[in-house]
């Protein structure tokens, strides 16, 4: 995949950021979003239009959405199974090949048009031949050299859908184009609802800006952003810290997510920020239903606008947690063997089938014996501290909190 496809994190400097927004420009990303007047109407955007939202970092996130929303257009068409052909077809100057979608008809907003050729993108020509129960057959054939094959088995998939309608499947195609190049985002039924990168950041910051209007004194630091054209993750956390006794000082903090190629459309995710002296800190994410009762917002890309505008009223349960999580930390009792836990982190990530095995900066942090005393409890949060700020890939990262999450909070890892 094209380096420019790929989630990265955000660089959160302090010197390029004011640490606020108006919220007449927040809005600007959804000028042209379906769901636009929607949106005014449940944050009554148009009398707050004139208004600061004051979150740490939040203008630089708005400057790469932005980026994305400015230079990659998104969209979709509807084709048949009949009309689709798929083929490989070599780069120019370059070893590598591409995988080509072809579709010789299809459908444009209400327009029948011809001949359209993209590049295959993520998981789209895996979602295409799932369809036929071929993905791995069809691969190891492109593996080898044999592409010509793949596509015979194609075409013959193709033929069957002209003359029956039970292989003859509409679908929506999701495109994107960037650079004068169309991609295939992704394969998705008709009944599909994507809100998008942009739409969720908006959603989210304007969550977050009622919610200190309603509570004066709570205020917000954007703690972690990655975004791709597809994809976005913020943590934010609230800014002043409560302590909690072994864990040192933590705040409630909310994980806001989007993936127009996956399941979750809009979710919010409440997690623990726990902060070390003079660091940025780490984030524990909580099970649902465990020990420490976790709450969260998800969407699906089946649920209709009209209930996702109905479900962003209930996000009081996702923010001003800060106590109860307090109260549920306090009451752990993994924490009694620091070094038995960070033992049980560094087998995961040592383990031959672990995607951190190689990485021997992590292995390194957590190699270090540490005295098996609740005191010396805060030398664990500092190892997992020093992974967090790794500079890994994001999904990797993200994969590392869940583990030294459960690890944490449960004392093991399923």
């Amino acid at each position: 995949m094209e380096e420019k496809f790929k989630q990265k994190q955000v660089h959160l400097d302090t010197e390029n950021s004011s640490g606020k927004i108006k919220i007449e420009k927040l809005c600007s990303l959804i000028e042209n979003h379906p769901y636009k007047d929607e949106i005014y109407k449940i944050f009554d955007v148009d009398s707050i239009k004139d208004e600061y939202i004051n979150i740490e970092f939040i203008d630089l996130v708005y400057n790469r959405i932005n980026h994305f929303i400015t230079k990659y257009n998104r969209y979709k068409i509807i084709a048949e199974t009949k009309d689709i052909n798929v083929y490989e077809e070599a780069i120019s100057g370059s070893n590598d090949t591409n995988i080509i979608f072809n579709f010789e008809e299809y459908i444009d907003i209400d327009e029948v048009k011809e001949d359209l050729k993209v590049i295959a993108l993520y998981d789209s020509k895996n979602t295409f031949l799932d369809e036929y129960a071929m993905t791995k057959y069809a691969n190891n054939l492109f593996k080898i050299g044999e592409a010509s094959l793949a596509n015979y088995n194609v075409q013959y998939f193709k033929e069957m859908a002209k003359n029956s309608d039970g292989y003859n499947k509409e679908k929506s195609y999701r495109l994107v184009e960037n650079d004068n190049i169309t991609y295939l985002r992704g394969i998705t039924s008709t009944r599909y609802y994507e809100y998008g990168i942009d739409f969720t950041f908006v959603v989210g910051v304007l969550s977050l800006h009622k919610n200190m209007k309603a509570n004066l004194g709570i205020e917000y630091k954007l703690q972690s952003a990655a975004i791709s054209e597809s994809k976005l993750e913020v943590i934010i956390s609230e800014k002043h810290t409560k302590d909690a006794g072994k864990f040192g000082q933590v705040s409630t903090a909310v994980k806001i997510t989007t993936n127009d190629l996956g399941t979750g459309s809009l979710n919010f995710i409440n997690v623990i920020h726990v902060m070390q002296k003079d660091s940025t800190g780490f984030f524990l994410i909580p099970k649902k239903d465990s020990i420490i009762e976790n709450s969260s917002l998800v969407i699906n890309h089946n649920t209709k606008p009209d209930n996702v505008f109905e479900s962003l009223k209930n996000l009081d349960n996702i923010l001003n947690t800060t106590d109860s999580f307090i109260e549920e930390l306090n009451g752990l009792k993994t924490i009694k063997t620091p070094d038995e836990l960070r033992v049980k982190i560094l087998a995961k990530i040592q383990s031959p089938r672990s995607n951190f095995n190689l990485i021997k900066k992590l292995s390194d942090i957590f190699s270090r014996k540490i005295d098996n005393e609740v005191s010396n409890f805060t030398k664990l949060l500092e190892m997992c501290n020093k992974a967090e700020e790794l500079n890994i890939d994001y999904d990797l990262k993200d994969k590392l909190r869940y583990l030294i999450s459960d690890i944490i909070l449960y004392g093991k890892h399923n």
